[in-house]
């Protein structure tokens, strides 16, 4: 049994310990008080009433008394968090008591008395005095479900201690004086001669009323197991564990210089609790929405981003092309423009810089199929892959287009590719190199993946050293940004 109450006393503390590294967030949701910036210490003290139940008890006894035991105590908190602490305690009680009703008529024996062996009787009774000490680790209630307390606080006291007593038993004789039976606290056999002692268990159960920021009011009430039989001066043959259960009321001083108290919220009564806001109204959270201020009635992604149709970088409310690619420069709507002079806006003709037809979406008419052919539509086709501003990420837009390349290339197996890649003149010389080296080889290793052998495909990046268009206006930067794929072996 001893080894019972070490084991839940070394628990106690490692509990403790345990807790006390978290922060307050990784125990109570919503809970922001800076444990830096709070008061966790405090001190207390007040009065108990004890009640005893064993082989004897303070109330319901058989010569019809209740047995007040008034007492005092004081106490240390220390909180390591809103939610859990650890105190120290001491108390000093008067302990007394009188026969239960049924001990007559059950013959209640008792051990160790003067006689070696008697029974309990209604005029038996004991008194004493027990003072002593205990560890508990508190634990809030309250802040287990609340952000933080404010004017009531609850909480439970788990803990072991160990307290030294006097307790003599008697029994009154008519006419005579009260005769003792035993005296448990007087033991010429042990150091401490004139008290016995024991350790024993406890469960309490504390609610709080704050009165100030210096000053809480508390109730306490709680169940103790005392480990020895003798705190009411019996040892009997029927009752090895005695139980008592001590009520009491008191104040706590919470001490420090800060406003805040671990266990309660500000000086005002508690903490804001968390509101939801979305100030644009879009459903989508300020504290989740990447754009909380997009305009009333405009559609949202799931992040709060306005949504984009047509992926140019322009969401749809600043969009004059919603579901057309095109140029920011261009207000997001394809250039009007047509290099090739052929009837067929560049942005809708996949052959922008050579003459052809509406029905081949701005192309030639298909009157071979050689490999010369191909290669110069897979050409025109390379004109239309596009990449995310200063990314070698390639545009969800443009995976359509190169599926064609990829097809066409697959006509032509024994035809080598080089793949180039170009930008306008904005940024340095060394950085459009490196991007554009980037671009191509993002092209080919999609290629590559999509079943095209790498032997077939070159990358190669060049920069700003080859415009096509001029670089004085956004239109001509926008066409310079491109791709071309060449068969191996042709003039650059």
């Amino acid at each position: 049994m001893r080894r019972i109450f070490l084991l839940i006393l070394f628990s106690t503390f490692l509990v403790a310990k345990s807790f006390s590294q978290f922060t307050t967030d990784e125990i109570t949701y919503g809970n922001r008080i800076d444990l830096e910036n709070s008061n966790s210490w405090a001190v207390g003290g007040g009065f108990s009433n004890f009640i005893m139940h064993g082989d004897l008890r303070s109330i319901g006894t058989g010569d019809d008394t209740n047995y007040l035991n008034f007492g005092a105590f004081a106490y240390v908190d220390k909180m390591f968090n809103p939610l859990l602490g650890i105190e120290f305690k001491a108390s000093y009680s008067k302990i007394s008591g009188g026969a239960q009703y049924f001990s007559t008529t059950s013959g209640y024996e008792i051990l160790y008395t003067k006689d070696d062996a008697g029974l309990i009787q209604d005029n038996s009774y004991f008194e004493g005095v027990a003072f002593g000490g205990e560890i508990n680790l508190i634990f809030s209630f309250t802040n287990l479900y609340q952000t933080t307390a404010s004017k009531w606080h609850a909480a439970g006291y788990f803990g072991v201690g160990w307290h030294q007593y006097d307790t003599k038993l008697s029994e009154r004789i008519d006419g005579a004086p009260d005769r003792v039976l035993v005296d448990f606290g007087n033991n010429p056999a042990r150091n401490s001669v004139s008290y016995a002692s024991s350790i024993y268990l406890s469960g309490q159960f504390g609610l709080k009323r704050r009165l100030n920021k210096r000053v809480d009011l508390e109730f306490r009430t709680g169940m103790y197991f005392n480990y020895e039989d003798h705190l009411d001066g019996a040892i009997s043959n029927k009752q090895d564990w005695e139980t008592f259960f001590v009520s009491s009321i008191g104040v706590a001083v919470k001490l420090g210089k800060k406003k805040v108290f671990t266990i309660w919220g500000d000086e005002n009564g508690g903490t804001d609790q968390f509101k939801i806001v979305d100030t644009d109204n879009d459903g989508v959270m300020d504290q989740l929405d990447i754009e909380p201020n997009t305009p009333a009635g405009v559609m949202v992604y799931g992040n709060g981003k306005a949504v984009d149709s047509d992926k140019d970088g322009l969401p749809d409310y600043k969009d004059k092309c919603p579901l057309k690619y095109g140029p920011i420069s261009n207000q997001g709507c394809p250039l009007n423009t047509d290099a090739d002079g052929d009837g067929i806006m560049d942005g809708e003709d996949l052959c922008p810089n050579t003459p052809g037809v509406i029905e081949n979406k701005g192309c030639p008419k298909k009157d071979t199929a050689g490999p010369t052919n191909v290669t110069q539509q897979i050409g025109l086709l390379a004109a239309s892959i596009y990449f995310d501003t200063n990314s070698d990420r390639i545009k969800s837009i443009s995976f359509a287009t190169i599926d064609k390349i990829i097809n066409l290339m697959k006509q032509v197996p024994d035809v080598k590719f080089v793949i180039e890649g170009h930008t306008d003149n904005r940024n340095s010389d060394r950085y459009n190199l490196y991007l554009s080296q980037r671009r191509a080889a993002s092209v080919r290793k999609y290629m590559i993946k999509q079943g095209i052998s790498n032997s077939r495909l070159e990358s190669k990046g060049y920069g700003e050293s080859r415009p096509k268009f001029s670089n004085d206006n956004a239109g001509g930067r926008q066409l310079n940004r491109r791709v071309e794929i060449k068969p191996v072996g042709s003039l650059d």
